[in-house]
């Protein structure tokens, strides 16, 4: 079951807790939901929020857990322990899905959206609905979409200010094959790496620069090692909540409605702060004369546009369908 803008609708006002909480007497529902990112982070805000309404919803029946920082894992362990019934549900970004539901590469095409603004209003509409809903038929249930992260590249050695100056960077990028794809046609020697690697390895040498967030780039103190930073706008990369299907099956629905019902006040707040510490983290980068270049996006487009057949190549039956639909929501959007 989603329960993402179509099923909120659908639940009305008087769908309240108490007089089943009166009524339960047994023991408390634990869920942990677990995430890879430090305390000071989206998911962590988003995540304590949710666990905050819950619990005054259902007057502490309902007790839920944060685990953040990877300490149930990494991403695809904690989408796998879901997917298994292991672990209750975690905050992960899409891309980390692309083993599970195929189509989500569409979501990893580099310049698929022009900006962060126009992610957010194509993603959170019926349509980023209909995306959500594709987890369903792999063991999960969708929460929603959360904070969206514009993935931009931060170097050590020397400023990138257009295409050309791409070519041959050693550049860390996320450990899917569609990030891969992607910088290989701009000309960037891609060097798959989890994030706990990075900053050794810029720090180091090992890589000329990653491709990250700017709230990231304060948050794990890539701040400290970083000299430019360029608004390359490669991906806005969403991030998702999802449950196990089979621990949610387990819960009352009354937890499951209660669950719903903070959902979007929790990721409002989540979203919030997002906003903000991107902003602040700008502000912070040029505090420490990081050089900020912000280039206009159509000659990196044209470049980048190259990856698409190889990607849509390996998205699924519905893959090519999907970057249609978005392709006019986003024209339209």
């Amino acid at each position: 079951m989603n329960f993402t803008r179509r099923t909120l609708a659908g639940l009305g006002a008087g769908a309240v807790m108490m007089p089943w909480v009166a009524r339960a007497q047994g023991r408390p529902v634990e869920i942990t939901i677990g995430h890879v990112l430090a305390e000071r982070s989206f998911y962590h805000i988003a995540a304590s929020r949710l666990a905050e309404l819950v619990g005054q919803r259902t007057n502490g029946r309902v007790q839920m857990r944060v685990s953040p920082a990877a300490q149930l894992g990494t991403e695809p362990r904690l989408i796998q322990s879901a997917r298994t019934g292991v672990i209750d549900g975690c905050f992960v970004g899409i891309v980390s899905m692309e083993g599970t539901v195929p189509e989500y590469k569409v979501l990893s095409l580099p310049h698929l959206f022009d900006n962060y603004e126009q992610a957010n209003r194509v993603l959170r509409s019926p349509l980023g609905d209909r995306v959500l809903a594709r987890v369903e038929q792999h063991g999960l249930v969708a929460g929603g979409f959360g904070a969206i992260f514009e993935r931009n590249i931060g170097t050590r050695s020397r400023p990138v200010a257009t295409p050309a100056d791409l070519q041959g960077l050693k550049l860390r990028v996320l450990q899917t094959a569609a990030f891969v794809q992607a910088y290989q046609a701009a000309g960037v020697q891609p060097t798959p790496m989890p994030l706990g690697e990075v900053f050794i390895a810029l720090q180091n040498g090992v890589v000329d620069g990653a491709d990250f967030s700017a709230d990231i780039v304060v948050a794990d103190r890539f701040i400290e090692v970083i000299r430019h930073y360029t608004f390359s706008r490669f991906h806005q990369t969403p991030t998702m909540l999802i449950f196990s299907q089979a621990r949610w099956n387990s819960w009352p629905a009354e937890v499951q409605r209660a669950i719903r019902e903070a959902m979007p006040e929790a990721m409002a707040a989540g979203i919030r702060f997002h906003d903000e510490f991107t902003a602040d983290s700008i502000r912070q980068m040029r505090e420490r004369n990081i050089t900020l270049v912000d280039p206009p996006i159509g000659p990196w487009r044209e470049v980048t546009r190259r990856s698409y057949d190889a990607i849509l190549n390996d998205s699924g039956t519905g893959g090519r369908a999907l970057f249609q639909e978005i392709e006019a929501a986003r024209r339209s959007a």
